[in-house]
């Protein structure tokens, strides 16, 4: 993508320079060895769109590896040419030319890619992409760490920084989860006292192996309308699932009166540890999704009720732009992230960059966050993407304007860099 303003080449060779901080990431590991050419090219957020473009039927052909690639191209190229123009397919054409050479999908660049494919399992390899990008930290957040993280044989992927995960604390439906939640710790629950102070623990040994941040995707199941029950109404459904281990009650909806207890809880202790919080608010990976509930206005009695708690709200609400703007423009305690959304629609984040500079302080905005497990192919082209669009709208208020160009290059790197830094604790240079 390239802007039309005179100012557009000048800013974009800029934002090349800045380090960019990525502010949510899935990589607790390297990424994949890859083997076939089509999950190469389709893995990842792109294969959504080939979903949404096709059928089940066609999805479970292409992941059929044992299946040869001319038996599966003709259902990849019909969704490739239906889809081709998506911003998830904006990243698969940036890997397919930066790291294999092509310009085009065919069935014959998939057979000259086969002996090229990426071995992203290789710390070097995965390094390198990274480095090329000029990715400075990232922050990872990924359940699957914790207790390694507790048992101290964790070992992060290159430049990571990890957030705590919540939702599995709040989500509690039974004795054996709570139990096995604590585990780590050698301790036995038997009541919500004992429970919040076991997570303050856990939630401890995470800060101080390197946590910059809590993280929520709570959405995924439930609405972010959390309601503040008292607790003596959170404490008897907690004590009914201790009073009897077979106990189990359906999340999220007989679990509601307990989960947003806990999770009110957890912002408090947020503000004690100094920990920032991210939300996923928006839109949904894979297809199916009720997007309804994951609307960021559903988190106004939160962020009224928790002033001290910093609140960093996720994939810029994608599609509910007018809703975060009037959030982070009222509430000073928060940011609006523009982690993935790049890449679901980078028109919408052109538009919304310009008139979120026109809207709200320029110093509540996280520019980009790759948003990928493993993907550092992916994470290069999203940030190169991140990059285009902040150019052509920071270019576009320079034609009109509105600042000059070098007030834009500050609130470039504000974006993509500064602001984040701040944000988290990071003390980068």
């Amino acid at each position: 993508m390239e802007g039309k303003a005179k100012r557009y080449t000048e800013l974009r060779e800029y934002c090349e320079t800045i380090p960019l901080i990525d502010c949510h990431d899935h990589s607790d590991e390297c990424g994949p060895r890859y083997t076939d050419p089509i999950t190469a090219l389709k893995t990842g957020y792109f294969n959504a769109d080939i979903h949404s473009a096709s059928s089940d039927h066609d999805i479970r052909i292409l992941d059929n590896t044992r299946l040869s690639l001319a038996e599966r191209w003709p259902i990849f190229e019909k969704a490739w040419k239906r889809t081709c123009h998506t911003g998830y397919a904006q990243v698969t054409r940036r890997v397919l030319k930066k790291f294999y050479g092509e310009d085009e999908l065919t069935l014959e660049a998939l057979k000259r890619i086969q002996g090229k494919l990426l071995d992203l399992s290789d710390e070097k390899t995965f390094d390198s992409i990274l480095e090329d990008a000029n990715i400075a930290v990232r922050l990872m957040n990924r359940w699957l760490a914790r207790d390694k993280i507790l048992d101290g044989t964790f070992r992060l992927t290159p430049r990571s920084r990890i957030v705590i995960s919540l939702p599995p604390y709040h989500a509690i439906c039974n004795y054996t989860q709570v139990q096995e939640l604590v585990a780590p710790l050698g301790i036995n629950i038997t009541s919500l006292d004992e429970y919040l102070d076991a997570c303050r623990k856990i939630f401890d040994i995470q800060k101080e192996f390197g946590a910059v941040a809590f993280k929520d995707l709570s959405a995924y199941e439930r609405t972010l309308h959390f309601e503040n029950p008292s607790r003596a109404t959170a404490e008897k459904v907690f004590n009914r699932l201790m009073e009897d281990p077979r106990r189990s009650i359906q999340y999220p909806d007989e679990n509601k009166p307990l989960g947003d207890f806990l999770f009110h809880e957890f912002m408090r202790m947020a503000r004690d540890m100094d920990l920032p919080v991210q939300i996923h608010t928006g839109h949904m990976a894979g297809v199916r999704n009720d997007i309804v509930k994951t609307n960021a206005i559903g988190l106004t009695e939160i962020i009224e009720l928790h002033r001290d708690v910093r609140f960093d709200l996720f994939h810029a609400n994608w599609p509910y732009s007018g809703d975060i703007l009037y959030l982070c423009k009222n509430y000073p305690n928060v940011a609006i992230d523009f982690c993935w959304a790049n890449i679901i629609d980078p028109v919408y984040c052109q538009n919304m960059f310009k008139q979120v500079l026109s809207s709200v302080p320029h110093g509540k905005i996280h520019g980009y966050g790759s948003d990928y497990i493993g993907s550092a192919d992916r994470a290069w082209a999203h940030a190169q993407i991140a990059r285009d669009n902040i150019a052509i709208a920071l270019s576009d208020m320079v034609e009109m304007e509105y600042l000059d160009v070098d007030e834009a290059k500050e609130v470039a790197y504000a974006w993509l860099f500064s602001n984040a830094n701040e944000f988290f604790r990071l003390n980068l240079l």
